[in-house]
Parts: C-alpha cells; sequence; structure tokens
C-alpha cells in the first residue's frame, strides 16, 4: 500500500492529519497535502460517518454534465433604509437532489442578512437549482462532497448575480458578494 492510500485510510477511520503524521513518520504537511488533493479534508464528516473513496468521486464527477440552471425561490424584502456602516451576514445551505429521468437536481439556498449599525434593515432568500444529466444519484456521503465542493462552484456566480440584481433593485449601493473559496 502507498504512503497516500495508508493516509486516506487513516483519515478516514477517523485519525486526525497530526496523528497519521506521527503515526506514518512523516511531516504533517505530507499528510495534509495528500488529504487535501483527494479532496477527503472538504468532505470529512463526523466521526462515525461515511466518507466517499477519492476515485469514486473523480469517476462521479467526471460523469456529470450540467444542464441547465434555474431560479426555484427568491424572497427580497428591506425593512428600512440603512444607515451607518453596512455589512452583510450570510448562510449558504445545499438542498438533497431529486432524481429525474437521465439525471437529479441539487442545489443551494442562500439567506443574506442585510446589516448596519442598528441591526437588520433587510433580508434575501434565494433558491437556485442545477440540473445535471448522470447516471446515478449520488448516495448520501458522496452528494455530501459534492455540496461542499463542485455544487457551490457551480451555483455561486448565478447567486451572486441575482443578490445584484435585488439590492440595485432596492435601491441600495451595489454588493458584491465574495469570492467563495471551497
Amino acid at each position: 500500500m502507498t504512503k497516500a492510500a495508508q493516509i486516506r485510510k487513516l483519515y478516514t477511520e477517523g485519525l486526525s492529519v497530526g496523528q497519521i503524521a506521527q503515526q506514518l513518520g512523516i511531516r504533517y504537511q505530507h499528510a495534509y497535502n495528500v488529504l487535501r488533493r483527494s479532496g477527503l479534508l472538504q468532505g470529512k464528516v463526523k466521526h462515525g460517518e461515511e466518507v466517499p473513496d477519492p476515485e469514486l468521486y473523480a469517476r462521479f464527477i467526471s460523469e456529470l454534465e450540467l444542464l441547465g440552471i434555474e431560479l426555484q425561490e427568491l424572497s427580497a424584502r428591506l425593512e428600512r433604509s440603512p444607515e451607518g456602516k453596512k455589512s452583510i451576514r450570510y448562510g449558504l445551505e445545499p438542498f438533497d437532489p431529486v432524481p429525474f429521468d437521465g439525471g437529479f437536481k441539487a442545489g443551494l439556498t442562500l439567506d443574506l442578512e442585510l446589516l448596519d449599525d442598528k441591526g437588520t434593515f433587510g433580508h434575501i432568500m434565494l433558491k437556485v437549482a442545477a440540473n445535471y444529466r448522470s447516471s446515478a444519484l449520488p448516495e448520501q456521503a458522496l452528494f455530501r462532497l459534492f455540496a461542499s465542493r463542485n455544487l457551490p462552484l457551480n451555483l455561486w456566480p448565478y447567486l451572486r448575480m441575482y443578490t445584484d440584481f435585488l439590492i440595485v433593485q432596492m435601491g441600495l449601493p451595489r454588493l458584491t458578494l465574495p469570492l467563495l473559496k471551497v
């Protein structure tokens, strides 16, 4: 078994990066880099939960085809005019895949709170979905990893565009959501 395979195996068994490095007699950075490249660090879940095999995940991704994007739900409200320094707080949540003939639909919900010196002055909620051609519906562990890595990469640009449009329609200064780093 290669060193990289040993690192991945120990990680899926619940060992931390530091514990793996110590057990195998390697540098922390070596173990970290192997796990990062394989996608396991992004997809690590609570101890005892299943983590998908990196080769299975790579095969799943290589067979996907993005068919289209759709806006499923939108709500926006401006409670008052903002005063002072403005900021945002947002949450991003995936929703489970829904199968259709030849693929599945999955998406993200963005909850965006508009804040100023006095508190919340507005709110935006967007639900955007992507339709994917796929030979299989991803099982839970595979979808969890997909939802943390690829789904945001596919949908974040649309969420940014819709948010910018709504902010301008509310009569507020332009707001560009930050780049999403996955």
